[in-house]
């Protein structure tokens, strides 16, 4: 009765944001006292723990790692948006994990037997060559930019929503990521996976509750649902739709082809696995991250359920228009549920923000200290890491600002660059010294520039995925290559 009574006399945005930072500042505070009791000024803590993950803690790392704002926001954008063509992304990350059952464990194995830190180290040891290792270390770290922008983005939208327009959404970005680029640059992977096992955890089940609830909520059932989309007419101008067409098959084909290849080369992904205490560990989270992968569907239906209320009049905002889709997670959490709910579903959400966020921050410091400017002195390579990770999370921080994007097309934009590293990796992998280091260098380059350009001049091209040109161009180049080497040798 008591808790009733103040309940109802806190505002509902001041209750909200207070269990947010409430939980931040919980998660924080453990992963402080964690990085103090395990780090010890080590190298190989600050970059992949030592090595030391266990099975449950690598499983909640890596899943509030991969599963971050496109899942909380941008899937259900996307949902919001576009209709059918969110299917196409949650079909690629289901094939994503038959490869990585596949590859994962053999990297994990060679990074224990070289001593690697980063995906540039394998390069570096596969090709005999820092000038390789460089260039993986750096267009990893340039193509995970627009990953941190989408959280940096997301976690804006989530409490400018979640506050109730309190806090506005550029002194939200500015707080939240200057607490987290902080922690990250003094942590290392030591509190990345500290909080992300916190982070995981509060995700799964917010995602999983207002996704499976909310539609039941507003309207019955999942039926009823579906017959207020199929009646719902968009305005002029909105792309939402049901049933696909042929541009959305050319993306769907298209996507699940290539979209797959990258998943587990994200160099932040990479280091999680690299911190994982045995190959068994690791083979074991290639399953069970899978039912991080399901939560998907749920966030789906909270997109869909946006529709739904804009349809029936209850949510009057223009959920066909980007910025509005992209909050349509929180919206429809603010419109069903009380403040209490609405704080706890925004502390999930900006948990799995900041936990990818942190992850790929992370990352981007150690390749830049490791493999470009190769520092060998512990105290020097942590040093060039953090100032690292500062700067890539101001350049993010900037581009969030002023030059904001649809969520999911951020990360796919990263995915249709970080895709172009997977024939050279596997080709050395599999025939070393097919290919020399210069070879390989301008063929990822050649795939790179395909994908910038098609995306900046073109956008998309027949609506097929940006990410399947560059990898054309990058076969298309090494295919050259061979035939010239095997002529040269006659």
């Amino acid at each position: 009765m008591i808790v009733e009574v103040v309940l109802e006399l806190i505002e509902p945005e001041v209750l909200a944001l207070a269990i947010i930072f409430g939980w931040l500042a919980l998660t924080f505070g453990y992963g402080y006292i964690a990085t103090k009791k395990k780090m010890k000024g080590k190298a190989t803590e600050w970059f992949v723990a030592g090595r030391k993950l266990g099975l449950l803690v690598l499983w909640l790392s890596l899943g509030a790692n991969i599963y971050s704002s496109y899942t909380f926001l941008g899937l259900p954008g996307l949902a919001a948006r576009e209709g059918f063509s969110v299917w196409a992304i949650t079909l690629y990350g289901m094939i994503s994990y038959l490869i990585g059952y596949w590859l994962i464990p053999r990297l994990w194995r060679d990074a224990k037997k070289h001593g690697w830190l980063t995906l540039a180290d394998a390069f570096r040891d596969l090709y005999n060559s820092r000038f390789v290792a460089g260039f993986v270390a750096l267009t990893g770290a340039l193509w995970s930019i627009p990953y941190v922008q989408l959280q940096i983005q997301g976690m804006g939208y989530i409490i400018e929503v979640s506050g109730y327009g309190y806090i506005e959404p550029l002194t939200a970005k500015l707080i939240a990521f200057s607490l987290l680029a902080v922690f990250v640059v003094i942590g290392g992977l030591v509190s990345v996976t500290s909080i992300n096992a916190l982070q995981g955890a509060i995700m799964l089940i917010a995602i999983w509750f207002i996704g499976i609830v909310s539609p039941i909520i507003a309207f019955g059932g999942y039926d009823k649902l579906f017959s207020t989309l199929m009646s719902y007419s968009p305005p002029a101008g909105a792309k939402f739709h049901l049933t696909p067409t042929v541009n959305d098959l050319y993306f769907l084909y298209s996507i699940i082809f290539v979209a797959p290849l990258a998943f587990w080369l994200w160099p932040n992904r990479v280091q999680n696995i690299f911190g994982a205490r045995s190959e068994d560990t690791v083979k074991r989270n290639m399953v069970l991250v899978g039912i991080y992968q399901l939560s998907q569907i749920p966030a789906i239906l909270v997109g869909l359920t946006a529709v739904g209320l804009v349809a029936t009049g209850v949510l009057n905002v223009p959920i066909h228009v980007k910025e509005y889709a992209d909050q349509s997670f929180m919206l429809v959490a603010r419109t069903l549920y009380n403040p209490v709910v609405v704080g706890l579903v925004g502390a999930g959400a900006l948990a799995a923000s900041i936990s990818t966020a942190a992850a790929i921050l992370h990352v981007t410091g150690a390749l830049f200290a490791r493999n470009i400017f190769v520092a060998e002195d512990e105290k020097k390579l942590l040093l060039y890491a953090r100032v690292f990770t500062g700067i890539i999370a101001i350049i993010s921080l900037f581009l969030a600002i002023y030059y904001p994007g649809a969520l999911i097309y951020l990360l796919l934009v990263g995915y249709a660059g970080i895709v172009q590293f997977f024939p050279e990796y596997i080709i050395a992998l599999k025939k070393p010294g097919l290919i020399d280091k210069y070879t390989a260098v301008i063929a990822m380059s050649a795939g790179m520039i395909t994908v910038g350009y098609v995306k900046a001049v073109y956008g998309r091209i027949w609506n097929i995925y940006e990410g399947l040109w560059g990898l054309m161009v990058n076969l298309a180049v090494l295919t050259i290559a061979l035939l010239i080497k095997k002529y040269l040798k006659r």
